[in-house]
């Protein structure tokens, strides 16, 4: 009996010099990159959306890959829906046809009103345990009103290609020519071999639409099975994907005598000449030059619009060289639509092409261009050692073991989420290939790692953080570039209180007493605010201003307030605020507190720190860094320096969980820590044994009086760099600063000064987390290039975010300050300026992304911008926020995946839209 001619690939045995020989099997011991037969027949069957696609078997077959391809469909999702009989031990011993016959009718009587056939997949299991998957399907034809057709394609009989011809036989036997259209015309087109990855099909469809070409029916992208039953009525088969269904179009052609031609839509040059060479093929039908001509105007219409489009991409590629792997049409038509962007391709592979596919890639090629033939992960690899291109474009198999190599890469195959097929398409690719290749992670990602720089780069580094708050402290900030605002009426305010940020430091000193000296309703607001954010219980008390102490003088009012907080709560520190009130009318709190020390000594143990925090100069970071460097003045010792011990002022755009990273970061290096203020264990979200009116968890007073006998002070966020540098000309403590710990290369850094303060390398914890910070940036930067954003935030935490935004391929087109300070004028963004929520909703037109504190909704719903990163205080409608690690290569990771999902599901919510 003779063999099948779908069993046998075109040019099997060829062995011209240079070509590999495509029906290559794949041997004992090889890698998975070839798949099987079944998977072949699911690539060409399963994209008919309006079916019901069953899988007979155990659940690998199924369950590992229903919905992982790219096929859209624009009316009914059924087909990415997993339908499997989930063959178990018992059934594998006695048969499953039963189950089988069961499945097909139960999930016929459940998707009945929906489903127009049913395609049943065999597996190798079913196949060798005997199951008779046609006599089963026949039998439940006869029961149901769909179709049942059987799909005998279990994956030991061959590889994918055999699978996608055994597709287009059971096509051909049991749909195509079963129904017949409504109407025909003499320009009705069959697209085989399209499978709408991504839309490609929706890209090519207006360009038939204007020529009056209409797609009768498209085997099998976005296909509704009853549009496939009249196929054979077509006048011209167009066959997209050469490796595949070819044998389905030369049937065609010797059953209804439908010509057929091979063509491609990917780049200007392969998406004209497939146009033209239809036109010809239906001129040639009707017998005029109508459609020639049309073409001809389409295309000069069509290729300088997108000629002008690609300039600015092409003018950034120019002179990359890529390596290209993929299979069929793709390998020579995307040679060719690299070529049109100025994209030399150094080495191109051809797993699944034709001869003819190999011939037309190499004639487009350089001649010292390599073809790929050991298509292992090895070979791959030394293609990759060998070429040293500058980007890789293959499929989504291929993806990972790119990465890895910090190649960029751009996915072709089915995995990509973005069409590239027609004039619209190319537009896209050229878009996503710049996008990968120009995104600033790879300059980050390729630089050595600081446990390679040579001891005179680390020290250089070292002397940068500890030269950072003079440098920050000399800036001219009158003739900063940052425009404050002009407006008279401030509009859904960003700001809080300075107060409220001297509280926020007040409460990380264990046993603190927070004492605002101001009205009481000034204390309320501020409890409230930090207890919505933290979801805890605050600990401040009032000095309860009146009508007659604000006449009078509020001197009283603060001497018997502190007296009464300190026999009442016996607290370890007071921590004393002022308010606009307070300071408006002049009160000299340090008087105040002299006279109340006179005239209760007995109090004389419980110390008081102050802090100058008038509502009307700054914002919460103003009044923490005040906050800060108060507690520091009044309570930092002098002495002998204790080796390893080192003081930490973190910034007030910290979260508790940031605090404690950071703590962990430097405890890693050997360093004992000092922590001043230390939120991580009082504003972490615990449960005492019993509640205390005091702010419990921080860092003790007797902690803080060594704080100046530490060998050196790190701070993180440039507002803390005068408390930095008046504990180092007070005490000789050496300061260094950190802008941000967040991004790899502020975060690497941070190591290297920690290396160079403790003698240590790097530690093998932070080498492995900065590994996986790496991989999370290649993985997620995709979600990122050229999205815009704009933030509103505190001036600390705005310089931050605005620089990892800018350093993943952001376009930041606002970042608006709460207030302006030193450090703005640097930031990578034109419009940066002091303004508020209402500002937001102006300048924030056209993000993709906003980012903001839980008050920023409004602006975020009136711009209708879905992605709204919440940061900053407060946080009030999302749980966690104060549990967030967003610094470190561990918290950088966590935000990269954050932002990343963040943009994922917009844009799936996005596509959505688009297509419903």
């Amino acid at each position: 009996m003779a063999r099948p001619d779908y069993y046998d690939a075109p040019d099997c045995e060829t062995q011209e010099k240079g070509a590999p020989k495509f029906c290559k099997k794949s041997e004992p011991g090889e890698g998975t990159e070839r798949s099987c037969a079944y998977d072949g027949a699911r690539v060409v069957l399963m994209p008919i959306t309006d079916a019901i696609h069953l899988v007979h078997g155990p659940i690998a077959c199924a369950g590992n890959s229903w919905d992982n391809r790219g096929a859209r469909s624009s009316g009914s999702q059924l087909y990415r829906r997993g339908f499997t009989t989930e063959m178990l031990q018992n059934d594998v011993v006695f048969g499953g046809e039963k189950k089988l016959e069961a499945a097909i009718l139960e999930l016929c009587e459940r998707y009945g009103g929906e489903a127009k056939a049913m395609f049943v997949y065999a597996t190798c299991v079913t196949a060798m345990t005997g199951d008779d998957l046609e006599a089963v399907c026949r039998a439940a034809a006869k029961r149901v009103a769909i179709p049942i057709i059987p799909v005998n394609t279990p994956g030991f009989i061959g590889d994918k290609n055999i699978g996608n011809r055994l597709a287009g036989e059971l096509l051909l036997e049991h749909v195509i020519g079963t129904a017949e259209p409504e109407r025909t015309s003499p320009y009705d087109v069959n697209l085989i071999g399209e499978y709408n990855i991504a839309g490609d099909l929706w890209g090519m469809l207006p360009l038939f639409e204007r020529l009056g070409i209409r797609i009768l029916s498209c085997v099998s992208g976005d296909a509704r099975f009853e549009s496939l039953r009249y196929a054979h009525r077509a006048r011209l088969n167009v066959i997209i994907c050469s490796k595949s269904l070819t044998n389905l179009a030369r049937k065609m052609k010797k059953r209804w005598g439908i010509p057929y031609l091979e063509e491609s839509f990917y780049g200007l040059t392969d998406t004209a000449k497939a146009l033209r060479e239809i036109a010809r093929e239906l001129d040639a039908q009707v017998g005029n030059a109508v459609m020639a001509e049309r073409v001809e105007a389409l295309v000069r219409e069509e290729e300088a619009r997108c000629r002008l489009r690609l300039a600015p991409h092409r003018a950034r590629l120019e002179g990359k060289r890529a390596v290209l792997f993929t299979g069929g049409v793709k390998t020579w038509s995307m040679v060719n639509a690299l070529r049109e962007l100025g994209v030399e391709v150094l080495a191109a592979g051809t797993q699944n092409s034709t001869l003819e596919d190999f011939h037309r890639m190499k004639s487009l090629m350089h001649q010292d261009a390599r073809i790929i033939e050991d298509t292992s992960t090895a070979g791959l690899l030394g293609v990759m050692r060998e070429k040293a291109p500058d980007l890789i474009v293959a499929g989504g198999k291929t993806k990972f073991l790119a990465l890895k190599t910090r190649t960029p890469f751009l996915d072709i195959n089915h995995g990509r989420s973005h069409p590239y097929a027609g004039y619209e398409g190319m537009v896209t690719f050229a878009r996503q290939l710049d996008l990968t290749v120009t995104n600033p992670i790879w300059p980050a990602l390729n630089a050595r790692a600081p446990w390679e720089l040579s001891p005179a780069e680390r020290a250089a580094t070292a002397a940068a953080a500890a030269g950072h708050a003079a440098a920050f402290l000399a800036e001219d900030l009158p003739s900063s570039r940052v425009k404050l605002p002009v407006k008279a009426a401030t509009v859904n305010p960003q700001k809080n209180s300075p107060a409220l940020g001297a509280t926020l430091a007040y409460l990380g000193v264990d046993r603190m007493l927070g004492l605002l000296h101001g009205a009481q309703g000034c204390s309320t607001f501020i409890r409230l605010q930090l207890s919505r954010h933290f979801k805890e219980s605050i600990a401040l008390n009032s000095t309860a201003m009146s009508e007659d102490a604000a006449i009078f003088g509020g001197w009283e009012n603060l001497k018997k307030g502190l007296a009464r907080v300190v026999e009442k709560f016996r607290p370890g520190v007071v921590g004393v605020m002022t308010s606009g009130l307070t300071e408006t009318m002049g009160d000299d709190v340090q008087s105040a507190i002299v006279h109340f020390r006179k005239e209760h000594p007995e109090l004389a143990d419980v110390p008081v720190v102050w802090a100058s925090t008038p509502d009307y100069c700054g914002s919460l970071q103003e009044g923490y860094a005040a906050a800060v460097e108060a507690i520091l003045l009044s309570l930092a010792e002098g002495g002998e320096k204790i080796p390893g011990q080192v003081n930490l002022l973190p910034g007030a755009h910290l979260t508790p969980a940031d605090v404690e990273e950071v703590k962990r970061f430097v405890e890693a290096f050997g360093l004992t820590v000092l922590t001043v203020p230390d939120i991580a264990n009082a504003l972490d979200g615990h449960i005492d044994e019993e509640v205390s009116p005091l702010s419990t968890g921080g860092v003790p007073v007797e902690e803080i009086r060594k704080a100046g006998r530490s060998v050196a002070t790190l701070y993180v966020g440039d507002s803390l760099a005068r408390a930095a540098r008046r504990l180092e000309r007070t005490l000789g403590v050496p300061a260094f600063g950190f802008t941000s710990l967040t991004g790899l290369s502020e975060v690497d850094d941070f190591a290297t000064t920690l290396s160079e303060l403790s003698g240590r390398p790097i530690p093998p914890e932070l080498r492995r987390w900065r590994s996986r910070l790496a991989d999370a940036l290649v993985d997620s930067h995709y979600q990122f290039g050229r999205k815009k954003v704009a933030l509103a935030l505190e001036a600390d935490h705005l310089k931050g975010m605005t620089r990892f935004l800018h350093g993943m391929g952001c376009e930041v087109i606002a970042a608006l300050s709460a207030t302006r300070t030193r450090g703005l004028d640097a930031l990578p963004c034109e419009r940066v300026f002091v303004g508020d929520l209402e500002d937001l909703e102006q300048a924030g037109r056209g993000a993709d992304l906003l980012v903001a504190n839980s008050n920023g909704r409004q602006a975020a719903a009136k711009l209708g911008v879905r992605a709204h990163l919440r940061t900053g205080l407060p946080v009030f409608d999302r749980l966690g926020a104060h549990q967030k690690v967003w610094v470190g290569y561990r918290g950088t990771m966590n935000l990269v995946f954050e932002v990343a999902n963040l943009f994922q599901s917009t844009a799936t919510e996005a596509q959505k839209l688009a297509h419903n």
